[in-house]
């Protein structure tokens, strides 16, 4: 049964191929998923699959933040399990700007060289169309299940709005009754299995300095005769003083790299090598501003960042670290003495991480349909970024792992974002297989 399931799956490449290239078609930034999910998504599981059962979760006041969820009740008088796949529709825009850096059109996608050009390709439509096809293969071969097989594509990942999107769609499983002891997230993986993932935190640092016209630079910097004014009397370069602030965190990312070391996050992945490389934890400085005019000083400067971190590392002792590391440059500058810094933390986003063992019967269930389908060693490692892993099992309850096509250095988020059209394929091999696997 399963060579006849992965034969239909060749068999339908171009059509599985086809259907990524219309899904990415769809537009469908967060708060804007509701034609992606009800013109598409809902349709192609109500006229082209065998769910016993389609519902429409939508949380939102205005009704357009939809949710699907699909259940295919096992009969119950055998040894499957439920399990549960999931996805978002959400991706991140591509504004006219950003289009610039794009060879290819982000809305057209074409396939060249074993690759399909896209937004969304990798984040993660692609990984999401793996999973519904192979759903669909099953359905396809009339395969008895003893298992429910359940699958929600959600919305409002990209933007940290999961009590729309995956929250809402496991608890309407949930409060069915529906006991899940293994969800898998499909987003992109290049295939590895991931057991944990990154925890994440924003935070802002601003220096109020002083203004002054720029050809009175040299009184700010050095000694002058007595009588001429200097220094902080004549201005405070603000940008100056957050340079070296920037050169603090560096330091300090590098000491939490030497520190913090694990064999699944950030080791290299276990048993064999992943493709993400070593190294637990960053400090991001992504947004810098400083200054208001061209021939000032700039008399205030401002960064905002987040810090990807392990998910054994507490969040708090990393703020503290953080904090003692501008206080400490405070104290040995005059200005800031008197105009200390100004620090806060988790403005923005708050995303914790998630962890299941390696040895849980979920993991060493994909284990098995990627040797039996692949014929390769699966490779367990750790998500480098965040994922609603975090909230199907911190809120819901529900352990997760992650799998899928494609990889996060494929353009996500980024230029000419890609899928490897044999990831693709495979990944849709090998969910079946753990739909069999886990369900049967």
């Amino acid at each position: 049964m399963d060579s006849e399931i992965n034969a239909w799956i060749d068999d339908q490449e171009d059509a599985i191929i086809d259907f990524l290239r219309q899904y990415i078609t769809y537009r469908s930034p967060t708060e804007q998923e509701q034609e992606v999910q009800r013109e598409f998504v809902e349709s192609f599981f109500a006229d082209q699959m065998d769910w016993d059962s389609i519902d429409i979760v939508d949380v939102s006041e205005e009704q357009n933040r939809p949710n699907i969820n699909g259940r295919l009740s096992g009969t119950g008088d055998g040894a499957g399990r439920t399990l549960l796949f999931n996805g978002h529709s959400d991706i991140v825009d591509v504004s006219e700007e950003a289009a610039e850096n794009w060879a290819k059109d982000p809305w057209d996608p074409i396939v060249e060289d074993g690759y399909l050009y896209g937004r969304g390709a990798n984040d993660m439509k692609g990984p999401n169309t793996a999973m519904i096809w192979a759903a669909k293969a099953v359905m396809e071969a009339d395969t008895e299940l003893s298992g429910d097989l359940l699958m929600s594509i959600v919305v409002g990942e990209e933007l940290n709005q999961q009590e729309y999107g995956s929250i809402a769609a496991t608890d309407a499983f949930l409060e069915e009754g529906i006991e899940i002891p293994i969800c898998i997230n499909t987003e992109p993986t290049n295939l590895e299995i991931h057991t944990k993932s990154a925890a994440t935190f924003d935070f802002t640092i601003e220096i109020q300095g002083k203004e002054a016209h720029t050809s009175q630079k040299n009184l700010t910097r050095y000694p002058q005769r007595y009588g001429i004014p200097v220094g902080q009397d004549v201005g405070v370069d603000a940008a100056m003083i957050m340079a070296d602030i920037l050169y603090e965190l560096r330091d300090l990312e590098h000491q939490w790299n030497l520190r913090y070391r694990d064999q699944i996050y950030g080791g290299g992945g276990y048993q064999t090598p992943d493709t993400q490389g070593v190294g637990p934890i960053g400090i991001n400085c992504t947004i810098m501003e400083a200054g208001d005019y061209i021939a000032a000083i700039p008399g205030h400067a401002r960064i905002e960042g987040h810090v990807f971190y392990p998910p054994f590392v507490d969040d708090r002792e990393l703020w503290d670290e953080m904090q003692d590391v501008v206080e400490t440059l405070a104290a040995t500058n005059d200005w800031l003495k008197e105009h200390p810094p100004q620090m806060s933390w988790k403005n923005v986003f708050d995303w914790p991480p998630y962890e299941v063992p390696v040895d849980h019967p979920g993991c060493k269930a994909l284990g098995t349909a990627i040797e039996t389908t692949l014929g390769e060693q699966p490779v367990y490692s750790g998500f480098k970024a965040v994922t609603d892993n975090s909230y199907i099992q911190n809120e819901c309850g529900v352990d997760t792992i992650s799998m899928g096509p494609g990889d996060i250095s494929m353009g996500a988020h980024g230029p000419d974002e890609h899928i490897p059209t044999e990831q693709l394929m495979n990944a849709t091999k090998v969910y079946a297989a753990m739909i069999l696997e886990w369900c049967r």
